[in-house]
């Protein structure tokens, strides 16, 4: 799907980005506003602008980069604009920053990328 289509289906659902508001630790949004916004009541702010945003969206796929290049161990993967879905709770939603693969053993492991400014 197109980033578009993602940042919609992402609205059907509870992902990693709302965990601090589901907990009330976020300092931009109440859970309240969140329940809001999930359930249609209210409409989202359009935050794609803000300096710290874009940063983050540009700034993801260096950092993947340059994990790679500082972990050679792992084999770093990641697929734009995926959303996995639990098979029980098909609202519990995830998109992956990136995943890894130790190449000596196999194991897989998630990269998760967050940045500061």
């Amino acid at each position: 799907m197109n980033r578009e289509e993602w940042l919609k289906e992402r609205k059907y659902g509870i992902g990693g980005s709302d965990a601090a508001a589901i907990l009330g630790k976020n300092n931009w949004k109440s859970n309240v506003e969140l329940w809001e916004e999930k359930t249609g009541r209210r409409t989202p702010p359009d935050i794609s602008d803000k300096p710290c945003v874009r940063y983050g969206i540009e700034a993801e796929d260096l950092i993947r980069k340059l994990f790679a290049l500082n972990y050679p161990e792992y084999e770093v993967q990641h697929q734009e604009n995926t959303i996995i879905k639990h098979p029980e709770y098909p609202f519990l939603l995830a998109s992956l920053d990136g995943t890894l693969s130790d190449k000596g053993t196999g194991e897989m492991g998630v990269l998760e990328i967050k940045t500061s400014e």
